[in-house]
Formats: structure tokens, C-alpha cells, sequence
């Protein structure tokens, strides 16, 4: 196979050798491609020599064609965030006065009016955002397109920052205080209750820390103490789950998840008594 004279084309989501439609989801969807033979190959920053590891097999195995399908593509990022200037991860401070700094302030504001905000920033991790879409598109496709996300408020430490700005939120660190509704990631309707020193621990300096996070709820049930899964909709088909779960199904004042990839950490707010 002479790579030269091979063209590569990806539009969209589209398998240009037999024409079937790809959308971005995980790999597991590509097993319903109608092609004979899958590889699966792992690259995060160069394309061009992932492209000629694939090609190299191809010939090495004598396959006369070969597609790229688009795995998540289409997937923008918000228009909102600054150029990540080949960066994985960029942390933008609001500017006090702009719109997207007004709306977060309002949100917090609205329960922590005693509280002042020392800055807002705003976490840039392409790769945690598109992941998180894509778990988003799942949920609307299941769900119906409901309303499945939320704006959420999540108090934690100085020293949890990098880790949740780098990787998201970690239900691993669940139990680490009352987790009365399940062993997942809580998140709270008002930012008031993230405020409390019990989740946003003050630093040496008297800061304090919260994040604003888009949360996809999805659809939830009422959460049991020392469950790890969300509830199951239907006892008849055990894997039938629930999106989330949360303390009062009528009148929430918190969530919990238990799938990392259900929140994104938009907006960390840096406040003080």
C-alpha cells in the first residue's frame, strides 16, 4: 500500500470505504462498522504518526483499504474559552464586570450574599469537555433529549484543585464526609451548602474553594446510604439504571453520580468569609 496515494478523508463522523455513519462515541460503537477487520491503535498528540503506524499494518497485514473514522469529532469547544494555545489544560480568569462573570456570581451570590468572591476562573481541559459531551449525547439519545444537566455547586480543598481541574471529579474520595445517599460525587443545588467549612476547607489564608460544574443528572431516584451504583428502574432488568441519584426526588437540594465523566469542573470560585 503506498501511503501517497492513499486518501484519508473524515467528514463529520462518516466511514468514507463503505459509507456507514459513525457518531462520536466510544470505541465500542465501531464494532458495528461493516468492515472486516477493526484495529484499534491509541495516539494523543500526533496524528501524522498515528496515521503511519496504521498505514505500516495495513501493508504489513495486506489489506488493500483502510478507513479513519472520526471518533469524536464534531464536538466543539465553548466559544466562550481562549485559544488553549496547544495547551492541555488552561485555567482564564474572569474578568468582575463581564457577562459569564456576572452569571456566576449571580448564581453564588444568590444563597452566599455574606460571602465575597476574591476571583472567578474558568477550567479549559478540552479533553475532560469533549469527553463529557459525549457522555451527554448518550444521555440525550436515552433519555429522550430531556433536560438532563444542571448547574451544580461542589466545595472542596486547596489541595484537591490541580487533581479535579486536571481529571475532573473523583468518586473515589467518596465517604471522605457524610455520604448518606450513596458512595458517588455530591454536588448541591445552593451554593450555600457547598460553602460550609466541612466541604470547602479554608486554606492557611482563610480561602475558600468552589466549583460551578455541569452535572448530567439525567434521570434519578432516591439515593440509599452505601450504594455505588444509581437505583434500578426496573427490577426486571438489573442493568436498567437510574442517572444519578439525589437526597429528595420531589425537591432536591443535592445530586451524586457515580460515573467521573458526569461532571465537568467549569467554574472555580475563590471566595472568603
Amino acid at each position: 500500500m503506498d501511503p501517497c496515494a492513499l486518501k484519508v478523508k473524515i467528514e463529520r463522523g462518516s466511514c468514507t470505504v463503505c459509507g456507514w455513519r459513525v457518531e462520536a462515541y466510544p470505541g465500542e460503537y465501531l464494532s458495528f462498522l461493516p468492515c472486516k477487520k477493526i484495529i484499534h491503535f491509541v495516539a494523543q498528540d500526533d496524528i501524522k504518526v498515528l496515521v503511519s503506524k496504521v498505514l505500516q499494518e495495513c501493508e504489513l497485514q495486506q489489506y488493500t483499504s483502510v478507513t479513519f473514522p472520526a471518533i469524536g469529532t464534531g464536538l466543539l469547544l465553548p466559544a466562550t474559552w481562549d485559544d488553549m494555545q496547544n495547551q492541555r489544560l488552561k485555567i482564564v480568569e474572569l474578568k468582575p464586570g463581564s457577562r459569564e462573570y456576572g452569571d456566576v456570581q449571580e448564581r453564588f451570590l444568590n444563597t452566599c450574599q455574606s460571602l465575597k468572591i476574591v476571583k472567578i476562573e474558568r477550567v479549559q481541559n478540552p479533553f475532560f469537555w469533549k469527553a463529557y459531551q459525549i457522555k451527554k449525547r448518550e444521555m440525550d439519545n436515552k433519555n429522550g433529549n430531556r433536560n438532563n444537566e444542571r448547574l451544580l455547586f461542589h466545595g472542596t480543598s486547596k489541595e484537591s484543585l490541580t487533581l479535579i481541574n486536571t481529571g475532573g471529579f473523583n468518586r473515589s474520595y467518596a465517604g471522605m464526609h457524610a455520604a448518606n445517599f450513596g458512595n458517588g460525587t455530591y454536588f448541591a443545588v445552593n451554593a450555600s451548602y457547598s460553602a460550609s467549612d466541612t466541604y470547602s476547607k479554608p486554606d492557611v489564608n482563610g480561602k475558600k474553594y468552589m466549583y460551578l460544574a455541569r452535572v448530567l443528572v439525567g434521570e434519578y431516584s432516591q439515593g440509599t446510604k452505601g450504594s455505588i451504583t444509581p437505583a434500578v428502574k426496573n427490577a426486571s432488568n438489573s442493568i436498567d439504571l437510574f442517572d444519578s441519584s439525589t437526597d429528595n426526588v420531589s425537591q432536591p437540594s443535592m445530586f451524586i453520580i457515580f460515573n467521573d465523566i458526569q461532571a465537568y469542573p467549569e467554574y472555580l470560585i475563590t471566595f472568603t468569609r
